[in-house]
């Protein structure tokens, strides 16, 4: 008895002297590293998706008109060339789902000076996708963001440092492309693709294009409370804007008639207004793939809109 009463006692003193103190070391460590790498790293670069997520929550800049979107956005608009003003808050592998939680968190805001908010559109439809994870951690605890991740969120995201374990060399990847940009363009949120590919290689994309088909298609549920969301801000300006397809794209288009549709339908709502290039004739030396403009070709199209958007009021927010 006395040895096992010994025993536990020697255990006590191996937590207390030397347990706890590496424990609490381990913790400030990984706390001041977290910190350092979420302000260095991550809200130091434009062009991450965590980035964009915590400025539209949080940044509320009264002159800032948001462009929303997919990575068609992000690779389409040059927000310097529309004017100082601008931001790209376009996001590689999202669809309409996020869009839709931009706009919302964007209608928050009511001291705004425009109230324009500029959004691409995809000839695939109204669905859901929400990208790469690494988007959403640094604001994993926020209810909205939680909400967007919905089935696919996990209690470790909630866990400071745990959180970003696997995807330190995403966020550092993404750091040294903004820093670098050897191969991309990288300016207020903008994220564009400096290659002119071989035509041979933009051959290949094009057949691989042609072989496929191409369908538009919605999600009932999304669809609705995209409408229900415009409407329901009729003090904001909506303009949808289709950036331009190769025109293979439309080679083996199944239901064009269910997308014009649909650009009509948003056309018919008072506070909404549609620029269609989608079937405007690019070279192919424009283009980094069939559905994405290289930089040369998002020069073109950012002042192509941006003489579209002057016949646009942008009035005052009310």
């Amino acid at each position: 008895m006395h040895k096992e009463n010994s025993s536990i006692s020697n255990f006590r003193k191996y937590v207390i002297k030397i347990l706890v103190p590496v424990l609490l070391i381990v913790g400030m460590i990984s706390a001041a590293f977290c910190f350092l790498f979420e302000k260095k790293i991550i809200l130091a670069n434009e062009n991450c998706g965590a980035y964009k997520i915590n400025r539209i929550i949080n940044l509320n800049d009264p002159t800032e008109i948001p462009i929303i979107g997919s990575s068609r956005a992000e690779a389409s608009f040059i927000p310097e060339i529309l004017g100082p003003n601008y931001f790209n808050y376009g996001l590689e592998g999202t669809q309409e789902n996020v869009m839709l939680f931009f706009i919302k968190e964007e209608c928050k805001k009511k001291n705004k000076r425009s109230s324009v908010i500029i959004a691409n559109i995809d000839l695939d439809g109204i669905n859901t996708k929400t990208g790469d994870i690494a988007n959403y951690l640094y604001n994993s605890n926020d209810p909205e963001v939680k909400k967007l991740l919905g089935a696919d969120y996990k209690l470790q995201y909630s866990i400071p440092f745990v959180k970003y374990v696997g995807q330190f060399e995403n966020y550092l990847r993404y750091y040294l492309n903004n820093r670098m940009q050897l191969t991309k363009y990288s300016k207020d949120g903008a994220f564009i693709d400096k290659t002119v590919l071989p035509q041979k290689m933009i051959d290949d994309l094009i057949k691989y294009r042609r072989e496929h088909q191409d369908v538009f298609l919605h999600e009932d549920k999304l669809k609705k409370e995209f409408f229900k969301t415009i409407n329901e801000n009729k003090g904001r300006y909506f303009v949808f804007v289709v950036p331009p397809y190769h025109s293979c794209y439309f080679t083996n288009y199944k239901n064009p008639e269910d997308a014009k549709a649909f650009v009509n339908e948003l056309r018919a709502l008072a506070n909404v207004r549609v620029f269609d290039f989608s079937s405007v004739i690019y070279p192919d030396s424009l283009f980094i793939n069939t559905t994405h403009l290289n930089y040369n070709g998002a020069v073109r199209f950012t002042k192509e809109f941006k003489d579209s958007l002057t016949t646009v009021k942008i009035t005052n927010f009310k």
